[in-house]
């Protein structure tokens, strides 16, 4: 078979060094479609808190906090959150490492784009460097390159390489993965360097970020699979990992980091139950992304949650039953590295749970995943002299048994080898094409704002870049006086009703705003009919509530419509067009699609 897997074969062959330059390259030219991405997102409100432009001062260690009790009225008043937001919103992570990265950049790179993603691709080849070593280390050369490269060309990279204020996945990766080979010194030799060493690591991974939480999951899982030792030993033994990540969380807990209010993301610690309950679905998704390179557009969520679930579990069986067969061929100490990576790979998604699903969320996870998957491969497609003369004279059930793996090795080859770097390469144009087209929407919207410090800019009708907008419309990152968003749906009809007031109807089967993990700002709040919305200068009342969101809504603005500092506008999928509403006593559709 010519392709990845072959290719793997052959860099199995090679020294080391030359196996891992290979496997670089060929990552690099997947990903590059994701290094030429212009900025994206929260990048924006980066430059801004950068350029001491954003309407709070941050600290160059805390750049990931967005809202919390101190600025949210202020950010509210300037339309910059949006009139729906929670009123205890608060959005703010504890990255202190991967906040600083992004303050050298400022001080160091300036503020071009591709300097700052060669940064972030520096990360992505310490992880990978790191990962060849932890794989090289626990099982046969073949194996090792087939399950590296199944890592770094992975869709789960995408994204961090091509969203500058994601990086903190790539050094979380790197430092988790480094402390992991660490720790596996220490357990081995007992040295007390080591294990100061793998907290050290461990800490760097979770000062990057909460997704170092992730590593937690494989340290747990080699304890379980470890033998000959009592439980207090084995239970002492989490203690490079157990401390650093305490003192990280009680740090976080203390200082008030953490999500409230917000349907994307969720916090364990203070709302369990909904955590629980959204777990399983989530979980399912997961599992899916990682071990066959799907997402959202195929894990749609008009997909019942109990028939995810049932799927993954069937699935699951299959992929555990054919793994088990596979590791049998082994000896005693990669048999327990295959058990306890995979096992790992598993606990590593429970803190990742706390999020809306996505590939950018599992880089910890693929890292067992491509192992047990390269384990399945090899056994399949590389069995030994013993093995064959086995099948040959094997029954037919047991035939039957043998084929069934091989389907399985081929299919997981497949998804691991071939779907998942194409799919990487496929996210890495579409993040490049979505921030080059949102850089076109700001030029755009500097057209048609001109001096932002005075502009009071009313959208109508907006999407999701228009949250990120105000902060890209000044090279300085400075905001304009005021940014109201009034709908953020795809299409409404605009009642005028006087001279400041009108009323927006959306579609029956839509919202003004999305609802449950699409909505960013309000989460945990039941609307109703009459409810009304203070913010901006501008008193918003909600005249229709349709299962759960409102779909007609009144807007009163202390101004007058017309008046000269007002720049009504549409967001469309090109541009940012005129918005001014109708005259009194008439409507006029907004959408989309110009």
């Amino acid at each position: 078979m010519v392709g990845p897997s072959w290719l793997a074969r052959r860099i199995a062959r090679l020294p080391s060094w030359a196996g891992l330059a290979v496997v670089l390259v060929l990552g690099s030219i997947v990903h590059f479609p994701a290094l030429r991405a212009e900025l994206m997102l929260d990048d924006f409100l980066h430059s801004s808190m950068l350029e001491g432009t954003f309407p709070v001062a941050r600290h160059p260690l805390d750049l990931y906090n967005f809202v919390d009790d101190s600025d949210r009225a202020i950010l509210l008043e300037r339309g910059l959150l949006p009139w729906w937001s929670h009123p205890a919103l608060t959005i703010r992570f504890f990255r202190p490492l991967s906040s600083g990265l992004l303050w050298a950049d400022h001080a160091l790179l300036g503020e071009g784009a591709l300097s700052r993603h060669v940064h972030s691709y520096l990360w992505w080849v310490l992880a990978v460097v790191a990962a060849a070593a932890l794989l090289r280390r626990s099982f046969s050369p073949r194996v090792a390159w087939m399950a590296t490269f199944a890592y770094a060309l992975a869709p789960c990279h995408a994204m961090p390489l091509a969203w500058i204020a994601n990086r903190e996945v790539l050094v979380s990766l790197a430092f988790g993965t480094a402390a992991l080979i660490a720790y596996l010194r220490w357990r081995e030799q007992r040295r007390p360097g080591d294990a100061a060493l793998a907290a050290l690591l461990f800490s760097g991974a979770l000062l990057a970020g909460e997704y170092g939480l992730s590593f937690g999951g494989y340290v747990l899982a080699l304890e379980i699979v470890r033998r000959g030792e009592r439980l207090l030993p084995r239970a002492s033994g989490l203690l490079p990992f157990a401390v650093p990540a305490s003192a990280y969380l009680g740090v976080r807990a203390y200082l008030g980091y953490g999500a409230i209010g917000s349907g994307y993301y969720l916090d364990p610690f203070r709302e369990p139950v909904l955590f629980l309950w959204m777990a399983p679905r989530r979980l399912a998704m997961l599992l899916g992304e990682a071990w066959f390179s799907l997402d959202q557009d195929t894990l749609t969520w008009s997909i019942p949650s109990w028939a995810m679930v049932i799927g993954a579990l069937a699935l699951g069986g299959a992929i555990t039953t054919t793994f088990v067969r596979s590791i049998r061929r082994l000896e005693a100490a990669p048999r327990r590295a295959a058990i306890w990576m995979a096992l790992g790979s598993c606990f590593a998604l429970v803190p990742v749970l706390a999020v809306v699903p996505g590939p950018r969320l599992i880089g910890a996870s693929v890292l067992g995943i491509a192992a047990a998957a390269a384990l399945i491969i090899d056994a399949a497609w590389f069995p030994s002299d013993a093995e064959l003369e086995a099948r040959a004279h094997a029954s037919a059930s047991r035939r039957r048994i043998v084929e069934a793996s091989g389907l399985i090795a081929l299919a997981l080859a497949f998804f691991q080898l071939v779907h998942g770097p194409a799919i990487a390469w496929i996210m890495g144009r579409h993040f490049r094409s979505t921030s080059v087209g949102f850089a076109r929407q700001l030029h755009s919207l500097r057209e048609r704002i001109g001096d932002p410090s005075t502009a009071d800019v009313v959208v109508v009708r907006g999407m999701a870049g228009a949250f990120f907008a105000p902060f890209g419309v000044d090279p300085a990152g400075m905001a304009p006086a005021r940014f109201r968003v009034l709908a953020f749906t795809g299409h409404v009809l605009v009642q005028r009703r006087g001279p400041r007031t009108l009323d927006i109807i959306a579609a029956h089967d839509r919202g003004l705003f999305p609802g449950g993990e699409a909505n960013l700002f309000l989460a945990g709040v039941t609307l109703h009919d009459g409810d009304v919305f203070e913010a901006a200068g501008m008193r918003v009342t909600l005249l229709e509530v349709e299962q759960g969101l409102p779909r007609i809504a009144r807007f009163e603005l202390a101004e007058a419509f017309d008046a000269p500092r007002l720049v009504w506008l549409n967001e469309t999928d090109k541009a940012y067009f005129d918005g001014t509403p109708p005259a009194e006593g008439f409507g006029r559709p907004y959408d989309f699609d110009h």
